[in-house]
């Protein structure tokens, strides 16, 4: 994908800006020479994944990954004395492989534009790049926890994640206004992260929750270095301050890094909140993938940091400026490659939820 945004030097709006003045024109007017910006929307979740670089002449990178540790139970019995080990077959070793696309940005401004402009376009040009940079990584990880194929089903096939509802719904289709997140669904979230008893919703009407007996979910547990997050949207943040429970409970001020966006530590797991969180609306298509969402919420998300998903870059991004004579522009590049992959499905637990 290559996006080029190109201030010209016929286009009016590049060189002067779209807001007229509404003074007199022989008046003296004072331009500030350094733009108010916008607000941005922060990035969150690619800090919390697994990150790798692709070596050169390489086309991909393969996460490797225990799937699951064997319990005692799974080993071979115990022999005699001067026995032959019963020999154990090692069937756990899997691997996540990620091909890195391009992603490529650039800007170009003419030499009238830069000439004639009160403001520092080469600046303002280098700013958008680089929170367009961090914004489409952020996106990308993102869509990878979110991915509805990630849930579990019945059988053997895998280890899946599992989705808490709001309310009494078992669906995002049976949302409804008041199916806000609380402290409970977290509790209960954090439960399917730590159990060996692997959930899901069998494909029912109604939907119903089920056990998939065949396979065993890793007990995983929330560490100071590799801890639980929950990536919420400002939304469900209003939700949860005005929760006394959340509110009683949440743990501040501790010694542990703060990361970006981080509210609070509720039940060990680091609430961080964003507007990058995934948003469905009313009568749009669910983010469980069962037909359309009842109503408007977002699917948040509680992971293992490092283990439920990896990024591997190609190339990292990489800003550029360069003279182009023959145009009479002067060019900015931003080119970077990367791509995120779920590596322990079972390391994630959706929080489906509405805003209000």
């Amino acid at each position: 994908m290559k996006n080029v945004f190109e201030l010209s030097a016929t286009a009016v709006t590049n060189v002067k800006g779209s807001t007229q003045l509404a003074g007199y024109t022989l008046q003296p007017v004072k331009w500030l020479s350094q733009i108010i910006g916008a607000a941005k929307v922060r990035h969150f979740h690619a800090q919390f994944a697994k990150q790798g670089m692709v070596e050169k002449n390489q086309t991909s990178m393969v996460f490797p990954y225990q799937k699951q540790f064997k319990q005692s139970s799974d080993w071979e019995t115990k022999v005699a004395e001067n026995t032959t080990v019963a020999w154990t077959t090692l069937d756990t070793l899997d691997g996540a492989e990620a091909v890195p696309a391009d992603n490529n940005a650039g800007v170009a401004m003419s030499e009238r534009a830069l000439r004639t402009n009160a403001v520092d376009l080469v600046r303002e040009a280098r700013d958008q790049l680089t929170y367009y940079a961090g914004d489409v990584v952020d996106l990308e990880v993102r869509d990878t926890l979110v991915a509805s194929t990630n849930q579990a089903s019945s059988g053997s096939s895998g280890r899946g994640a599992y989705t808490v509802y709001g309310g009494d719904a078992k669906a995002d289709s049976e949302l409804s206004t008041g199916d806000t997140l609380t402290p409970d669904m977290i509790v209960d979230a954090k439960t399917n992260l730590t159990s060996t008893i692997l959930k899901y919703w069998a494909p029912s009407s109604p939907a119903a929750e089920a056990i998939n007996t065949d396979v065993t979910a890793n007990p995983w547990r929330s560490a100071s270095n590799e801890p639980f997050i929950l990536t919420i949207a400002p939304e469900q943040e209003k939700a949860l301050l005005k929760d006394s429970q959340f509110m009683n409970f949440s743990e501040y001020g501790s010694r542990e890094a703060i990361m970006e966006g981080e509210i609070g530590k509720y039940v060990g797991s680091k609430v961080i909140s964003t507007a990058n969180t995934k948003q469905f609306s009313s009568g749009g298509t669910a983010a469980d993938g069962g037909g359309t969402a009842g109503a408007q919420g977002h699917r948040c998300v509680l992971f293992k940091s490092l283990k439920a998903m990896g990024l591997a870059w190609a190339q990292k991004p990489r800003l550029r400026v360069f003279d182009y004579p023959s145009d009479l522009q002067k060019r900015m590049v931003m080119d970077l490659a990367y791509k995120s992959v779920a590596i322990h499905k079972d390391a994630i637990c959706y929080l489906d939820v509405t805003d209000a």
